[in-house]
């Protein structure tokens, strides 16, 4: 139970949790936006489709067709994430005929080129247990799905994840029916407790053997402010740390690792006068990759974010369009 406490029960116990984004250690470095289920839930609100424009410097804005949704259940917890991303870009050659009027050629034929983009489509569902825990996430990409099964103890400690190759050979592909299914890892945990405000998870292979060790070191109410993991037959390791500001919102958070030569990724939060997230920035190797501005309205729900990237010399608009439960 108190791995559950690490993982943003605490958070309840904050003046702040009643708004549409919570940054949390957990979800520091992923790529979707840190939903805060409860605001979700006590706001009826079904699913959140994002309106993206996108636009180079010096250049009029385009909308590439682009989509992201997030769709909840009633709990407001995820329960479907889709997504599309551009996979190829091809520069089509189109002509026009002269036009003639009465015989009489009014206008030469001309020709012109015109963008477009070729899709990739990606989607993920989300599947919980009675006590509202995460069982089952499976990820599709293409023909194939990635799909991952979570087994929990009677403390609903995560206790065995199996992340496995699947088919559907439904022919309505939208309702999912299990074919071929091929373990491509199993996993299992044990934690160790040393300490008030630390603990120690050991991870087994799918040969029960261990291979790899993780210390988490909690703050007075249980965040996480560091976290180290090493790998056991290897000299990899990977260090998180955290800080936060005394209301206990997260304000900054750092990944060092040695797995692919030696990477530094950071980020950083900082909130406006009612506690709302208002900018976020993304480092790598100290360099700054990206800046998020956050727009919210006077009930804190999120209505806007504009996505810098520097090197890019691009941004990115994307507005966020409600739909809710009757």
């Amino acid at each position: 139970m108190r791995v559950l406490l690490f993982f943003g029960l605490i958070m309840l116990a904050l003046p702040f949790f009643s708004q549409t984004l919570i940054p949390k250690a957990e979800s520091a470095f992923a790529n979707q936006l840190p939903f805060n289920s409860d605001f979700i839930k006590s706001q009826n609100i079904k699913s959140i489709t994002y309106d993206i424009i996108d636009k180079k410097d010096l250049q009029v804005a385009e909308d590439k067709g682009l989509l992201t949704y997030y769709e909840f259940n009633p709990q407001g917890l995820l329960n479907r994430f889709y997504n599309t991303s551009i996979s190829k870009v091809i520069q089509r050659e189109y002509h026009s005929e002269p036009i003639y009027r009465h015989r009489k050629k009014i206008s030469n034929g001309h020709s012109y080129t015109k963008t477009e983009y070729v899709y990739d489509t990606i989607s993920t569902v989300y599947f919980y247990n009675s006590s509202h825990k995460l069982k089952l996430k499976r990820h599709q990409d293409g023909l194939f799905y990635e799909s991952y099964y979570y087994d929990y103890s009677p403390d609903e400690e995560l206790e065995k994840e199996k992340r496995c190759k699947e088919t559907n050979v439904s022919e309505n592909k939208s309702d999912f029916k299990l074919g071929a299914q091929v373990v491509l890892s199993e996993e299992s945990f044990k934690y160790i407790y040393t300490g008030k405000n630390q603990y120690k998870k050991i991870c087994h292979n799918d040969e029960g053997l261990p291979y790899k060790e993780i210390i988490y070191n909690l703050n007075e109410d249980k965040q996480p402010i560091n976290i180290n993991e090493q790998y056991t037959v290897t000299w990899i390791t990977q260090y998180s740390s955290f800080t936060y500001n005394p209301k206990g919102q997260l304000i900054s958070a750092a990944y060092k690792s040695n797995s692919n030569g030696d990477i530094e990724q950071s980020r950083t939060y900082e909130y406006d006068k009612n506690d709302c997230l208002l900018t976020e920035k993304h480092f790598k190797n100290g360099e700054l990759l990206k800046e998020i501005s956050y727009v919210t309205d006077s009930n804190k729900k999120l209505t806007s974010y504009i996505i810098r990237e520097a090197n890019q010399k691009s941004l990115r608009i994307v507005k966020l369009l409600y739909q809710y439960r009757n």
